[in-house]
């Protein structure tokens, strides 16, 4: 990994795949990022992005971290209308413990997946050494010689039969996304293909974007209704986006997927655990037709496992870890894992080294996400054994704990947002109060609760 450094190749215009070309124009000459897609010129929908129609989050690590990489972006996106919420105190959120006290503990920026990915490339593009090749698909890896490392990609124009083209490279980088070829193409080079583990809750979800009616201010600006596992099985949200609109995505697990007629959407809606998201939408103005997704399970490749990984070579992204989309957190994975790159040119690191690093990004949201999901019985590709059980049955005192205590309510959206390790949720001054304290759930969330403010507990109209 520590040379040469003339030539880096990034396979993949995603935001995992922005973060890392703008990480390694720090380390080399040259980086060329090579897309299948052709970019629009403006904020919209790319079929690259599968998943671009429906509700995003970047917690509060990766906010910093794509401001850290690109200094004034979030300014930008604030000029450009996104809005600004405070979280919870600025959200409606019932969780599977009940409703949780309007705390003003952190925030997020609620932007629209487009016009994160247009503003990443647009300030990607002013950097010099930096090209984008788009149009382009990548249909295998090179090698020098038989045992070598990789040494760059070929690829031709996406669409056609054209033969395809060498592109040398002292590093490539993958961060194509769930759909990677990566280990088929490491294959055809002679290494053994990572390992691979699926646990899939059999989600579906399906969104559509409404016109905020106009005069309308309930004292909040964004819903998140969980399901209350493994009992309920319907999840909704509803956050407002750029251009004065909401994107409202409505999940089901266990196979319970959300239809996307729009009498069974609203339907679907008016089944969630409170009526506040059903009867936002049930009068405004649709924008969008309603697009499902059920491409969600939580699939792992375990580079980190290999014992001879290739030189030349690093995956990340979704490309190493994608998780089920319910919990937000595969955007921040991959802006911490552009860091752990950055981290891991400096210092040097061996293929095997960088690879372990960046698997050991996702553990905790692994975790996370896995543990969850193996409340219910039918997920797919694992059990929950004894200490899994165990495991979800105090986290659940300490969800219903983080409802009405601002301390533990920080904890828990520290480990949410990725700003605190799954750990912190076991460290004596949370442990003791779940597991000591009796808690009542709230009628209602309340107005919100300034830091150091008293709590008032006035009721929220839906």
């Amino acid at each position: 990994m520590s040379t040469p450094r003339e030539h880096a190749v990034v396979i993949g215009g995603s935001l995992a795949g922005l973060l890392a070309a703008r990480v390694l124009s720090d380390h080399f000459e040259r980086v060329t990022l090579v897309e299948r897609d052709r970019f629009p010129d403006e904020a919209a929908y790319r079929p690259g992005v599968a998943q671009g129609r429906h509700l995003h989050v970047l917690w509060n690590r990766g906010l910093e971290i794509a401001e850290q990489l690109f200094p004034g972006l979030e300014k930008e996106l604030l000029a450009a209308g996104v809005p600004d919420i405070g979280v919870p105190s600025d959200l409606l959120w019932m969780t599977p413990g009940g409703w949780r006290r309007r705390f003003d503990v952190t925030r997020l920026l609620a932007f629209s997946r487009e016009l994160l990915d247009h503003s990443v490339r647009a300030r990607l593009a002013d950097i010099a050494n930096v090209e984008v090749l788009d149009g382009r698909e990548v249909t295998g890896l090179l090698q020098a010689a038989p045992g070598g490392g990789v040494t760059g990609v070929e690829a031709r124009e996406h669409g056609t039969r054209a033969a395809a083209e060498p592109l040398a490279g002292d590093l490539v980088v993958d961060a194509t996304g769930r759909g990677s070829r990566a280990p088929e193409w490491l294959a055809r080079l002679g290494f053994p293909e990572p390992a691979q583990t699926h646990v899939d809750p059999l989600l579906g979800y399906a969104s559509r974007r409404y016109a905020i009616p106009a005069g309308f201010d309930p004292g909040w600006k964004a819903l998140y209704l969980q399901a209350d596992a493994p009992h309920g099985t319907r999840t909704g949200a509803l956050f407002p986006q750029e251009g004065g609109r909401w994107i409202v995505s409505l999940f089901g697990m266990a196979g319970d997927y959300p239809p996307t007629d729009d009498e069974g959407f609203l339907e679907f809606a008016r089944s969630l655990r409170a009526p506040h998201l059903y009867e936002a939408i049930r009068d405004a103005e649709p924008l969008t037709p309603i697009t499902s997704y059920r491409r969600t399970a939580n699939h792992r490749r375990h580079y980190e496992k290999l014992s001879r990984p290739p030189a030349g070579f690093v995956a990340l992204g979704d490309s190493v870890c994608a998780f089920n989309p319910l919990y937000g957190q595969g955007m921040s994975v991959a802006a911490i894992s552009a860091l752990t790159l950055d981290a891991g040119l400096r210092r040097g690191d061996s293929p095997a080294r960088l690879a372990r690093r960046i698997a050991g990004n996702a553990a905790g949201p692994w975790l996370i996400a896995t543990g969850e999901d193996l409340r219910y019985a039918t997920t797919r590709g694992a059990e929950a054994g004894l200490r899994t059980r165990a495991v979800n049955a105090y986290v659940a005192r300490v969800v219903r704990l983080a409802n009405v205590d601002r301390r533990a309510c920080e904890r828990m959206v520290g480990v949410l947002g990725l700003t605190a390790p799954p750990q912190s949720l076991f460290m004596p001054d949370v442990l003791w109060r779940a597991a000591t304290r009796r808690v009542r759930p709230l009628d209602d969330p309340g107005e919100r609760v300034e830091r150091g403010g008293r709590d008032v507990r006035a009721p929220v109209s839906g």
